[in-house]
């Protein structure tokens, strides 16, 4: 006879099915606080403006966290109109405002869209302790949906400016997600 705790991990390490079973422990755990998909890009534009690909969107998902951090900041003096975007390959829409200055920001410094599209994504610069919350009654990272264009490569991308020649940082970026079928699709983020 099985422990209540071996029953459970039993549980937790069955194979995730191609397609989720309805009130299967995958399926709450898919709605619930998400899937995980993580990246490091490296920043290397030199006096242009860039865009790094992150996650490739197929389907519908739900995006209830995107955040990241600086972990490699070899010349990092001048970054400026940093942004997370949706592209679909001819087009972008801004997730995040484009403004968002990492200029002499170190390794460490905590990036996330914690707002409205029009709102620059939240900065913690950790040269002192930080502290970034959402408003009053709102979770501090701001969730929103996006749809993958029909019949063409859709993307998460962090696009910035630089006047550095050439630039060189990476930023480690997290999304924590959330699939929805539109009927036919199962949505997903992919590392790309």
């Amino acid at each position: 006879m099985l422990t209540k705790g071996e029953t459970l991990l039993n549980t937790l390490n069955e194979a995730m099915p191609s397609s989720p079973v309805v009130d299967s422990v995958h399926h709450y755990l898919e709605h619930g606080e998400g899937e995980t998909v993580t990246k490091t890009i490296t920043l290397s534009a030199s006096g242009a403006t860039a865009s790094e690909n992150i996650f490739q969107l197929t389907g519908t998902v739900e995006i209830v966290g995107l955040h990241g951090g600086i972990v490699d900041a070899t010349t990092l003096t001048n970054l400026t109109a940093g942004h997370f975007e949706l592209y679909d390959s001819a087009a972008a829409v801004d997730l995040t405002k484009n403004d968002g200055v990492l200029s002499g920001m170190a390794v460490g410094t905590f990036i996330m869209k914690n707002a409205v599209a029009s709102v620059t994504m939240g900065i913690a610069n950790n040269v002192a302790g930080a502290l970034t919350e959402g408003a009053t009654g709102v979770k501090s990272f701001q969730s929103f949906f996006v749809t993958q264009k029909t019949g063409a490569n859709t993307y998460i991308r962090f696009t910035y400016t630089t006047s550095d020649a050439p630039i060189n940082a990476q930023i480690f970026i997290e999304a924590r997600y959330k699939s929805h079928n539109n009927g036919t699709v199962d949505g997903t983020l992919t590392a790309v």
